[in-house]
């Protein structure tokens, strides 16, 4: 099946909005670089489509990485939604556990609290009753 000439000129309407893009972008040279060689390289990567469903799709993904760049001013693709496990942690700089036992010190939970020294025998609610 041919490309539709409604697809055609979607595509070519996305690719003169890439070169525009281009064109006006706020970053370093480099960047506004990427932009027209990675367009001219997905456009040249796709030329052989030919089902108008594909065609959409592509087009679809060309508009919604032209506006995540230029909401985020960032033109590079974005990692998304990578499942767990995906990426190894590295292993931390210090050695052994990065947590602390508690020493007898602290206490236990079975402990009962005891009063804070502040307040010198008096309870915290008594400082707070309304008077009439």
């Amino acid at each position: 099946m041919m490309a539709t000439p409604a697809s055609r000129s979607k595509a070519l309407a996305l690719y003169r909005k890439l070169l525009r893009t281009a064109r006006a972008w706020p970053g370093p040279a480099a960047e506004k670089q990427y932009i027209l060689t990675e367009s001219r390289n997905q456009f040249e990567a796709n030329r052989h489509l030919a089902q108008p469903e594909e065609i959409d799709r592509k087009i679809f993904e060309g508009e919604s990485r032209h506006d995540i760049a230029w909401h985020y001013k960032i033109p590079y693709p974005r990692l998304h939604n990578f499942s767990a496990g995906t990426f190894t942690e590295k292993p931390s700089r210090i050695a052994g556990p990065s947590f602390e036992i508690p020493s007898d010190e602290m206490g236990t939970v079975d402990d009962k609290p005891s009063k804070p020294s502040g307040l010198k025998g008096r309870l915290p609610s008594s400082s707070l009753t309304m008077r009439s």
